[in-house]
């Protein structure tokens, strides 16, 4: 186990940092490992021939780095897509896997059901959590992913114009099966918060105009965020890419608790901190090609720096920029890791 043991995980730390205020350490948050990291975070312990055993197993690596949460994804939601591939091409059209491009075959699309879903792995594998520990679930891919995944990208971009009500439709499919996801999600008494993923942004600009994000995708995120105030839970977006014309959006419309995903060459952290705080949490930041790419002491740097810039005023928690993927190397992670538990003892003034 890489946390030592008077650092004691509980959520209450990620409720602190999601109401923007300070908590009594420093607190991590990220929702995606690759699996050496598992690996690396639970040793023997790693196990993946089952699907709980895949979640008992993400529940560990995360107890083991130190973090007051554990995620969770329910399985069956999965917006079919076309699974051509072209032999020898290494980069992906926008509108590879698109399977809807007219009324005929929007009624002939097979639309997943939330019954597919089976949410009873919410409860069994409560059980493994650390006492004080909850779940943040986030689902396969957001309104928009699911949308452009079925659609195209270019192809949407066409319809929203050249038939408005087709592309409402499709928007309505997907963002009622995707509330109805956070919906059940959010029954569950282990769940203390859940995550929203679904990238908006390039990197100088959103996907689709703000206001077409406005008609189309932003209302289902109002809706949801709401269900889960109601619930006394919190809400996160996790959204890739470009966000300066969409913030007050995010902040004062859908009224999402915390924002993840930053990167140096849009906005770094520190300064995304610096220009939002205390309004939203700021969630992890730290560049996945920062952490890949420079050395070992200037990770400590770094990470230690942001922690001391953020930790008497709050609302800020430690993570990658993105996700922490495999081509990150191991000691550059145990180093990020290491450099925040070894600040678990400072004061605040």
């Amino acid at each position: 186990m890489l946390r030592p043991k008077n650092w004691i995980p509980n959520f209450h730390n990620m409720e602190l940092i999601l109401q923007k205020k300070a908590a009594p350490r420093p607190v991590f948050f990220d929702f995606i490992i690759g699996d050496e990291k598992e690996k690396m975070l639970v040793g023997e312990l790693y196990r993946h021939d089952t699907e709980l055993e895949r979640v008992v197993t993400t529940i560990r690596a995360f107890d083991s780095a130190g973090f007051d949460h554990a995620p969770i994804i329910v399985r069956g939601l999965s917006f079919e897509r076309n699974g051509e591939v072209h032999e020898g091409v290494s980069t992906k059209s926008l509108n590879s896997g698109s399977v809807i491009s007219d009324w005929d075959s929007y009624h002939q699309y097979k639309w997943p059901e939330i019954t597919d879903c089976d949410f009873s792995i919410i409860d069994h594998a409560s059980e493994y959590l650390p006492k004080n520990v909850k779940f943040i679930p986030f689902s396969l891919d957001g309104i928009l992913e699911n949308t452009i995944g079925i659609v195209g990208f270019e192809n949407l971009c066409y319809m929203v114009y050249d038939d408005s009500d087709l592309a409402e439709a499709i928007f309505q499919k997907v963002g009622e099966r995707i509330e109805a996801y956070f919906t059940e999600c959010l029954k569950k008494p282990s769940v203390g918060a859940i995550l929203c993923n679904d990238d908006w942004g390039f990197n100088t600009q959103t996907m689709l105009p703000p206001d077409m994000l406005r008609k189309y995708v932003f209302p289902w995120y109002k809706k949801i965020v709401k269900k889960a105030h109601e619930c006394g839970k919190y809400a996160i977006l996790h959204s890739c890419g470009y966000f300066g014309d969409i913030i007050e959006d995010i902040i004062e419309d859908m009224k999402f608790d915390g924002r993840h995903s930053y990167e140096d060459n849009i906005v770094p952290v520190e300064k995304a901190y610096q220009s939002l705080n205390p309004r939203i949490a700021i969630l992890g930041g730290i560049d996945v090609d920062f952490l890949a790419r420079a050395t070992i002491p200037k990770i400590i740097e770094r990470t230690k720096n942001v922690l001391t810039m953020t930790k008497k005023s709050g609302g800020y928690a430690l993570g990658s920029g993105n996700s922490i993927p495999d081509y990150i190397p191991n000691d550059h992670y145990k180093a990020f890791l290491t450099a925040a538990l070894e600040m678990g003892d400072f004061t605040y003034e």
